[in-house]
């Protein structure tokens, strides 16, 4: 699975003309900045649903549109 916070957050950026960080975004969202980091990183393992629907709310998305499968190969 993988996130597409950062295109998110960048295409709302453009759309209001100002900069919009991680931090801004986790205090704005009401999401955690951990949550929203590890997103942004793609390194996390378990999104918890509370901060979810704050990120999609904020950015006013679906999940869909926020986290993507990704093929795995197999063996």
């Amino acid at each position: 699975m993988k996130s597409k916070l950062r295109i998110l957050v960048a295409e709302r950026a453009t759309r209001e003309g100002r900069a919009l960080s991680m931090r801004r975004l986790s205090e704005e969202s009401g999401a955690s900045i951990a949550t929203v980091n590890r997103m942004a990183n793609n390194t996390i393992k378990r999104i918890p649903v509370d901060d979810l629907e704050m990120i999609c709310r904020y950015l006013e998305c679906n999940v869909g549109d926020l986290l993507r499968m990704e093929e795995v190969e197999e063996a």
